[in-house]
């Protein structure tokens, strides 16, 4: 199934008006809508998505395989960067715990034209410390999630 969505890369400013474009926008907002407005998914009454335990894997389009995608990492010859014998490290793909690919672009972000990207002078993606940036930032795709917790990133 292809799911289309609008184009979600204008940036507007806090008047509305269009400010530039943004194509990076395109995959969170695209996740969001096909979570929101796919027939495989959508949402309930509650504003909440419906079938939220699917496991969602979110790719680049320019991206080759070299192995089966999958939500259970317990195998350690699955995990080729990381420490697949760490004690308690999660090994599945569950609520709260999302799994993305090791990027290897580190803090080079910090350096890029934040105020810019964000349209905020005081964006806290200003504050983020090197040390924490290098442990909680690394992720990139494939992103593994469920749905409920996709939904909640995007």
């Amino acid at each position: 199934h292809i799911h289309f969505t609008p184009n979600f890369s204008s940036v507007k400013d806090k008047d509305g008006k269009d400010k530039g474009d943004y194509k990076y926008f395109n995959k969170p907002f695209g996740l969001r809508h096909f979570l929101e407005h796919s027939p495989f998914m959508g949402l309930d009454k509650e504003g909440e998505v419906q079938k939220d335990d699917t496991v969602i894997i979110l790719i680049d389009p320019d991206m080759y395989l070299l192995r089966p995608i999958t939500h259970d990492y317990s195998n350690e010859r699955d995990v080729v960067i990381g420490k697949p014998k760490q004690k308690g490290r999660k090994k599945k793909v569950a609520h709260g715990v999302p799994f993305a690919q090791s990027y290897g672009m580190g803090m080079s972000w910090v350096d890029w034209p934040l105020d810019y990207i964000t349209g905020d002078v005081n964006s806290p993606a200003k504050k983020v410390e090197k040390w924490s940036g290098r442990l909680h930032y690394p992720g990139g795709p494939p992103y593994i999630g469920t749905a409920r917790d996709m939904h909640a990133i995007a």
